[in-house]
Order: C-alpha cells, then structure tokens, then sequence
C-alpha cells in the first residue's frame, strides 16, 4: 500500500549510515533550533507540515510538501540557515518519500536503524521531536498520527521482543553483572574510580539503581566533583583510594593509567579488614586498571573490559535474533498507519458518509407505517443531499493538500466512520 498522493511524504536526513561526525555536527538542532526552523520552513511555504528527529546520530527532516522539489528545497534550506555546502549536504543526505519515509521512520523508532541495534532512547527522541512540532504549530492530523504510530511501533518492538534488553555497553553489562552477584545494589557500596564517559555511565546506573553517595576518585579532583555534585556521590582524592578500596563492595575502574591502580596486595589487605566479605572489581580500563591476580582471592570477582567484550558480543547476537519480529510488528504497525491514511481521500470518505447516513435513515424508517416509509425515504434522502452537497464540495474543493486531510479527518471522527 503506498501512502496517499495527497500528503506527498518526504523525508531529508543525515545519518551516521552516510554522513560523517563533522558533517552531522554541523546539522545538529537544539530543541530551540529545531522551533526556529519549523516556523521558517512552514512560514515560508516550502513545507505544509513538518517535524525534525534530531539526535548524536541522525538529523532527519520529515515534512508534507506541495510539490516534488521537496529535497532540493529543504537541503537549500539547512545550507543558508547553517551556512554550509549545498553540495557537501546533498553528497551526505539520503532521501525518502511516501512508504519508504514512514517506514523508515517506523524502523527508527524501534531501535531497528540504530548505530547499537535495539537502542532504547531513540523512542523517547521520536515521541520528543513530535512535542516540539507541535508546540510550533506545525503539525496536525496527519503527521500527528504518523508520529504516534511510530511511537506505538516503538513500543511494541521493547514489549513484545527483547531486541532491546540485553545491554551492550560495557559498563551496562558490568552493572548487570554486579546485579547479579550482590542483588540489590541498594545495600551496598560502590567505588568507582575515573570519572570519564565510561566511569560515569557506571556511576548514574547505580544511583539509579538505589545506591546511596557513589565514591568517586579521580586523579584531578575537580572532575571527580563535578560527577559526584550531578548524582548526589561523594569526591575523594587520589590519595586517599587505598583507605576506600576496603570499604566498597563493588568498585569499577576506568581510567588512562599505563599501570595497575589496584593491585593484589592491596586486594587482600582490603579482604582481611572486610573479613572476607565479598568484593567485585569490574576493569573497564585499556590497558588493565585491575591486576589480573586479583581475581585468585578468595570471594574476589574481578572482571576485564575482555570479558565484558565477550558477553556483549553474545548480546549482539541475542538482539539480532530477535530482528525479524521487529520488523514483523513494524510492518504491522505501519500497514495499520497506511490503511488509515489511504482513507482520509475525499472519495472513499464521501462514499462512507453517504452511507452511514442512508443507514441512519433506515433505521428511521423501520419505526414509520409502512404505507408512509416510501414517502418519507425521499423527503430524508433529499434532506441528506442538501445537508452533504456544501461540505462535500468544499472538501473537494480545498486546495491545500494537508488542510484537505485535517477536514477529512475531521469529518472521519465525528461521524465515527473509521469504526464502520
């Protein structure tokens, strides 16, 4: 099913499929930007409609457009308003209209054109790019409904497979495996020791988790502060991490450091002061953080970033498996969003009108005489025609495609025709 000639679908973007860092940078919106170039771009007429997905990875313009220039038109458009090569932009971009643009939105949603397959927060970017559409007033019926479909798509893929549950990321994975060796994390003491992208994904994962005041030791102090002051954790010197070593339960290490930061002497004396109480170590350093010895004491887990790796490779694989499904629900989802979309022309829509109205005349007409219901059918058929002949004929009429599909619409939910 192809979606209606009427809406005229179309999709510009900058992905990390075909664009490089340096150019998705430069076409990257802010919220407000993102406000700021709705309004210039329906003000000025070049779409009828319009949203912008906007995250690390992709900047994708979706929009309904008046005629077939809608690439050459909106990649004007980022040129002048960013000031940069409209040729370089068209070089990096890839283009979709119709089905192939709302699918390819579907798939975003899902996780499905992800640089990690199965990401989870692209839904909440999808469900957020279409709030500040709207909050700039350029959306309506018909890009609205796209939007949540694909909101809706998203959300069947993380319930109905597990595309989306087993972590990739090495510190997601050492968090689940600390889990998994002292359950709840709400009881127990984390160290973590670099305050790096690394180190402080760790760190927000376990607050999240109900640990209370995280340690943190940096070697520069004022960095181990400042991730410490934005989830409530404690910043120690570099000095003092062989007294705190002793009194954490979990302690993850990520930091540059050519040598071991934790070696197994200082393990063992942190054993006998904890009296044998078990500890993790989670190695999250290239080269080691850890010593490898470590892991020959006693009630001592410790874990590289090597064997993280490899349970994330198996995680991959995991989520790949669960690929065709996904893609199964959003093929679903999306011929449901077509369906719906194929009938908003005026055509089909006039025709159900017409008979959800003679069926209400029927029904009229079972409680008259029967001697008076040959009458009284043309009396109500004739009304009815008057009634229908003004609107049919400004719906017919409206020159503004995406207006069109609104009254359409429109029309569709107060007389509870999709129902029919």
């Amino acid at each position: 099913m192809s979606i209606s000639q009427e809406a005229k679908l179309s999709l510009l973007g900058w992905s990390f499929r075909g664009a490089g860092v340096s150019v998705r940078e430069r076409v990257a919106f802010t919220a407000d930007e993102i406000r700021e170039a709705l309004t210039k771009l329906s003000s000025g007429g070049v779409i009828s409609e319009g949203v912008i997905v906007s995250t690390c990875h992709r900047s994708e313009i979706y929009s309904f457009v008046a005629d077939d220039g809608a690439r050459t038109a909106l990649t004007r458009f980022v040129s002048e308003w960013r000031g940069l090569d409209q040729a370089e932009l068209e070089g990096s971009s890839f283009y979709r209209s119709g089905g192939d643009a709302a699918r390819h939105l579907f798939r975003v949603a899902a996780g499905l054109d992800s640089l990690a397959l199965g990401e989870s927060e692209v839904l909440g970017q999808v469900r957020q790019a279409l709030s500040l559409a709207r909050e700039s007033g350029t959306t309506r019926a018909v890009m609205h409904r796209l939007f949540e479909s694909a909101v809706a798509a998203g959300k069947r893929v993380r319930t109905e497979t597990e595309i989306s549950r087993h972590p990739l990321s090495v510190s997601s994975i050492g968090f689940e495996l600390a889990r998994k060796v002292f359950g709840d994390f709400s009881r127990h003491r984390v160290l973590v020791i670099g305050a790096g992208e690394t180190g402080s994904l760790f760190a927000r994962h376990a607050v999240e988790a109900g640990v209370r005041e995280p340690v943190i030791v940096n070697r520069t102090l004022s960095r181990a502060q400042e991730l410490a002051s934005g989830i409530r954790g404690r910043a120690v010197p570099w000095e003092s991490l062989a007294g705190e070593v002793p009194q954490a339960d979990v302690v993850v290490s990520a930091t540059s450091s050519p040598g071991h930061v934790v070696t197994r002497p200082a393990v063992e004396a942190a054993m006998r002061e904890r009296r044998g109480r078990p500890m993790m170590f989670l190695d999250l350093a290239v080269p080691r953080d850890i010593a490898p010895d470590v892991s020959e004491v006693y009630n001592v887990y410790s874990y590289s970033i090597d064997d993280l790796e490899e349970v994330a490779k198996e995680n991959r694989a995991r989520r790949a498996r669960e690929v065709p499904l996904a893609e199964k629900i959003v093929e679903e989802e999306l011929e449901t969003y077509l369906a719906w979309l194929g009938n908003l022309s005026v055509v089909p829509t006039v025709i159900q009108w017409r008979n959800h109205l003679d069926h209400l005349r029927d029904l009229e007409l079972e409680r008259a005489p029967a001697a008076e219901r040959e009458r009284l059918k043309g009396q109500l058929d004739a009304f009815s025609s008057r009634i229908l002949f003004e609107p049919m004929k400004r719906l017919k009429g409206e020159g503004d495609a995406a207006r069109k599909l609104d009254r359409v619409e429109a029309v569709r939910h107060l007389f509870d025709l999709d129902k029919e």
